[in-house]
Parts: structure tokens; sequence; C-alpha cells
């Protein structure tokens, strides 16, 4: 049952089999001196940031995406209209 268990944390991301071992290292050790729940709490923090940052990361990778265009679009219609033809009924409306 140990190795399959370690099998699926392999595939999982580094970040958590590193921390597991080092939670389970520090539980025992504050365990023996009583406040092992205050331990506890602060090494299950960590995990959650990681997790957070990752999926962050990838969220807001496509939110500029778009805010992006918008402005290569202004950008390559000004460039590729060198005579103010977009921007002439844009400066003076009817």
């Amino acid at each position: 049952a140990d190795k399959e268990e370690e099998e699926e944390e392999h595939p999982a991301p580094a970040d958590s089999a590193v921390v597991a071992p080092t939670a389970a290292d520090q539980a025992p050790s504050a365990k023996g001196t009583e406040p092992f729940e205050t331990d506890e709490s602060a090494a299950t923090p960590p995990p959650y940031p990681a997790y957070c940052t990752t999926a962050r990361i990838s969220i807001p990778a496509p939110v500029p995406m778009p805010a992006w265009t918008d402005s290569e679009v202004v950008r390559l219609l000004a460039i590729s209209s060198p005579p103010a033809s977009p921007l002439s009924p844009w400066s003076s409306p009817p």
C-alpha cells in the first residue's frame, strides 16, 4: 500500500511531496512538546499558498490577453492606416 501511495504522490507536484514529509517530521516532534496544534496549523498553510499561486499563474495568463489584444488592435489599426482615416471620424464626430 505504501508503494502505491508513493507512486501516486510522485506524479503530483514535487512541492506537495516535500511538504508532506516536513509536516510529518514536525508533527511528532511538536506532539511530544504539546503545542503541536500550532505547528500543524503553520505547516498546513504553506502547501495552500503554493497551490493558490499555481492556479493564479494559469488564470492571469488568459486575462491580460484580451486587454493586450485591444491595445494591439488599436495600434495595428493606426499603423496599418497611415492616413488618419479611422481617426478622422473619431476626432470629429457628426
